[in-house]
């Protein structure tokens, strides 16, 4: 399935003076944010779209793609030895 079938109409949010929106019940619900959770906000230049993520699953992109450098970096040193 592609990206389309993942995506779907949620709600609507309005920006309030500060920029602050309430993200829609439904979400929070489905996402299991919770009062005082932070998340991350991530800009797509070329969607121009924002994309929440918590902190926890920042991290865990983050610390995976550590790893697959490490193994990377572990494969190009291996590859010289040969």
């Amino acid at each position: 399935m592609g990206f389309q079938h993942n995506v779907k109409l949620a709600g609507t949010v309005t920006v309030g003076p500060k920029g602050q929106v309430v993200i829609p019940a439904e979400v929070r619900e489905q996402m299991q944010f919770g009062p005082g959770d932070k998340l991350v906000a991530l800009y797509i230049k070329d969607k121009k779209s924002v994309l929440l993520i918590t902190e926890e699953q920042a991290q865990a992109f983050v610390t995976h793609m550590g790893e697959q450098f490490t193994q990377f970096k572990k494969d190009l040193e291996e590859g010289k030895e040969s």
